[in-house]
Formats: structure tokens, C-alpha cells, sequence
């Protein structure tokens, strides 16, 4: 699935989808491997504050999960590295992005240029109609790989295409909003429950259940 940009309007196999307050929801879809992902936030900062935090690359690894380091070598290039940013043994995969269109204040669209990762996406600022924040619209597309690379970017990634967009998306919020990322990690908690271990399970939680517990709750 090519994903190209005519204006303000976000072009793909499924048709023209106008960005903020004008979007239509983009179905999730697969094709040819390639699975594309959408997420829409309201973001309470001005487009070109926002425009701004995103282009700062290096500060990925704040709101991106399973991002170690996103190092900048040109205006338009950077060299990635992913995996678990707290197993310093853990699988990595590395690979080289570029940018493929900017407009200061309004988009920002890339893609991967190596071989062992093929990924591309848009993200686009728009003034909300209200008068008050800005609509943040993310769409990324990823072609899952087989074999001993598909492998490793099983071991890296938490969460599937589709929920890394919406939860890199809910990140960027926070960072933008309030500076940091609210975590609950370390915090003991009870037993999980049916509805508890599917939240694991989407969520990527590993707290160990309490001493004293039952684990089969």
C-alpha cells in the first residue's frame, strides 16, 4: 500500500481521508503483507509546537515504546535502534529512516530505507475547528517480515502495528501535554483476573502478582 500526501488530504488504496477535524475513520487493512494502523488525538498545544516536538527525533525513545535510540545524520536521515530499551542483552534491530515530505506546522511523512525494515508514515497537525488544540492524525504502514528477521521483530515489539500507533500517539500526548510519560511500572497490584491478563496481554504488563495471592485468580 503506497501512502501519499495531494495537499491536506491523505491518499490511499481505500481513497482520499482528509486530515483533522474532516477525517474519516481509516479502516485498519492488509495487503500484500503490509498492514496499515491510524490513530486521532486532540492535542492541547499549538501545530507548530507540536510540529516542532516531533521532528525532534532523538527524543523518540521518551514516547516511543520499544525504541532504544533514533540517531539524526541529516536534515532527513536517521539511523534507528529497537528493542527493549531496559534488556541492555536483548535483541535489537537496526535501520535507517528518511523523510520524505515536510511542511513546517502541518506534516511530516517518512520511510525506512533498509532491508530488514519496511515501514512508512504520516503524521499530520491541524488547528482543532474549536479554536482550542490541535488534531493530531497518525498513519502508519508496516509490512510484517518472515523468517529470522520476522523473528526478531517479534522479540522487540510489544503490541502489534495497531495498537503501537495508538499508544505511541496517546504517548506523544502526554509528553506534549505534561512533559512525561505516566507509568505504573514497579507498582504491585492484585490478582489479574480473565480481564486482567487479556489487558497483559495488549498491554505488554509484567508486575509480578504479590507474595500471598493467588496466582491461578
Amino acid at each position: 500500500m503506497t501512502t501519499t500526501l495531494q495537499q491536506t488530504v491523505l491518499t490511499t488504496s481505500s481513497g482520499p481521508v482528509p486530515a483533522g477535524h474532516d477525517y474519516v475513520a481509516l479502516p485498519d487493512s492488509k495487503e500484500d503483507g503490509r498492514v496499515t494502523a491510524h490513530a486521532v488525538q486532540t492535542i492541547l498545544a499549538d501545530p507548530q509546537t507540536l510540529y516542532a516536538l516531533w521532528s525532534n527525533v532523538a527524543e523518540f525513545p521518551r514516547w516511543q515504546e520499544h525504541v532504544v535510540s533514533v540517531t539524526p545524520v541529516s536534515a532527513t536521515l536517521s539511523h534507528w535502534v529497537m528493542g527493549n530499551p531496559e534488556d541492555e542483552d536483548g535483541k535489537r534491530i537496526e535501520f535507517d529512516s528518511r523523510i520524505t515530505e515536510d511542511v513546517p506546522g502541518k506534516r511530516i511523512a517518512w520511510e525506512s530505507i533498509s532491508e530488514k525494515v519496511d515501514q512508512s508514515g504520516i503524521v499530520m497537525f491541524e488547528a482543532s475547528p474549536v479554536g482550542r488544540g490541535t488534531v493530531v492524525t497518525l498513519v502508519q504502514t508496516v509490512k510484517v517480515p518472515l523468517g529470522v528477521v520476522g523473528d526478531a521483530a517479534a522479540a522487540v515489539a510489544k503490541r502489534g502495528p495497531k495498537q503501537t500507533v495508538i499508544e505511541d500517539l496517546r504517548h506523544f500526548k502526554q509528553m506534549a501535554e505534561a512533559g512525561e510519560i505516566p507509568s505504573v511500572a514497579g507498582q504491585p497490584h492484585g490478582p489479574r483476573g480473565v480481564m486482567g491478563g487479556i489487558k497483559e496481554w495488549l498491554y505488554g504488563e509484567t508486575n509480578p502478582t504479590p507474595p500471598g495471592t493467588s496466582s491461578e485468580a
